[in-house]
């Protein structure tokens, strides 16, 4: 940095104007591209959602979680001006049928274990339910999806709290109107593609604590459905349960063992965009796969457009 000149306290000098060295221009360059570098970051950071697939993108940050009630069955939301948090993209990438199947066939193999130390411990082993911040937008997951999955939803955006709303539930093509409520919030549920049970007696055991975390609660491995067909579905994998398909347990090889199904219907499109959907998340997370499983998921993507 150039000195002032000293001016004489005897004879009055006009001020010289300070020198620049040969380096200025290039250090003024230098900061003029760091600034725009500085710029540029910080546009990304914070102008780009996060990954939604994959637990290693994830940054782990926790809010409070949700109440399960809620307000009274009618309570609107609050009034707000504030534009409403973002509902997480579903950036699961897509594969053909033939992609789909040469996955299916290289994922690792498994065996279902359970030796009893999931029961009772869900908490422990995958989190408060909701309250991991997949996507760090503030807001819990549960309402994320409820926000995402929804048509016309009325969201509270100081508390992300998801009023009303409507659903097509993706598994029965019911609609269901959604008001937040004691009573009627459990008509609407959130499932887990890949149950947790299933996903921890399958080799998810061995995982972190992050990794479990982040795969309960990655936008990608949860859908907002009928609240019935969650329950119906409860921790069972392709081989246990298929959407629209609701075959006798006599329709079953070993008459309620983890089967293959013996009978598909006419029109697998139900199906196939089920194990669409199951096999980006098995992929993401390396999770291994049962032969039962393997075998049914195949038996279904063997119907679908190549």
């Amino acid at each position: 940095m150039s000195r002032r000149p000293t001016v004489s306290p005897r004879i009055s000098r006009p001020r010289r104007r300070p020198r620049w060295s040969r380096r200025t221009p290039n250090l003024l360059i230098t900061l003029v591209v760091a600034i725009a570098i500085a710029w540029a970051v910080g546009y990304v950071s914070t102008g780009q959602a996060a990954p939604t697939i994959g637990w290693d993108t994830a940054a782990p940050q926790t809010t409070a979680p949700p109440t399960d009630g809620g307000p009274a069955s009618g309570t609107t939301a609050p009034a707000s001006t504030a534009p409403a948090p973002a509902a997480p993209a579903n950036s699961a990438p897509t594969y053909s049928g033939t992609e789909a199947l040469a996955l299916v066939a290289a994922l690792p193999d498994a065996v279902w274990s359970d030796d009893g130390s999931y029961a009772g411990n869900r908490t422990a082993l995958f989190g408060d339910a909701w309250a991991y911040d997949f996507d760090q937008n503030g807001c819990d997951t549960r309402n994320d999806i409820l926000t995402r999955d929804l048509v016309a939803a009325d969201v509270d955006p100081s508390t992300c709290r998801v009023y009303t709303g409507t659903l097509t539930d993706p598994y029965t093509g019911e609609t269901i109107d959604f008001v937040r409520g004691q009573d009627t919030s459990a008509l609407v549920q959130i499932d887990h593609l890949l149950p947790l049970k299933a996903v921890y007696a399958t080799g998810g055991e061995a995982w972190t604590a992050e990794k479990r975390q982040a795969l309960a609660n990655d936008p990608v491995n949860l859908l907002a459905v009928k609240g019935t067909e969650n329950s119906s579905k409860s921790d069972s994998l392709p081989s246990d349960w298929l959407p629209g398909f609701y075959p006798d347990v006599s329709d079953r090889h070993d008459l309620g063992q983890r089967v293959v199904w013996d009978d598909l219907p006419a029109d697998t499109s139900l199906q196939c965009w089920y194990i669409d959907k199951l096999v980006p998340v098995f992929v993401a997370y390396d999770l291994g796969v049962t032969p039962e499983d393997r075998a049914a998921m195949t038996a279904v993507l063997e119907t679908c457009p190549a």
